[in-house]
């Protein structure tokens, strides 16, 4: 999960060389192979960290928050823009916030192997 996280960083640190040619098309795979990880990774790391009895009640609050950010979050750049004439503060704050995410990842708690409930 961490890996895709940093992809994600990585994606969006390409948004600063955007007017290089090509760039915004290493951007859209980079990005894009980091935005299906995650998709992919989240229910698989909250069935493992909070069990599967649940998943569905969770998977519905974590997909909810995250549309609501990814619907507000073009919005938000957008007008950043507008507001400082250049798009260089709105993808730092997108980094940023890539960044956050790697580190809560980092801090996920860490499951207990099976040979700690295991004796012999």
């Amino acid at each position: 999960m961490l890996l895709i996280y940093l992809i994600v960083a990585i994606g969006i640190s390409l948004l600063f060389f955007a007017t290089v040619p090509g760039v915004i098309y290493l951007f859209a795979v980079v990005f894009g192979i980091g935005l299906g990880g995650d998709y992919m990774i989240i229910p698989l790391m909250a069935g493992e960290l909070f069990g599967v009895k649940i998943l569905g009640r969770l998977m519905g609050i974590v997909l909810t928050a995250d549309g609501v950010a990814e619907a507000l979050a073009p919005l938000l750049v957008g007008k950043m823009r507008d507001q400082m004439g250049e798009y260089g503060v709105a993808f730092a704050v997108l980094l940023a916030l890539a960044l956050i995410g790697s580190v809560a990842i980092v801090l996920l708690p860490k499951k207990p192997s099976f040979s700690q409930y295991h004796t012999r």
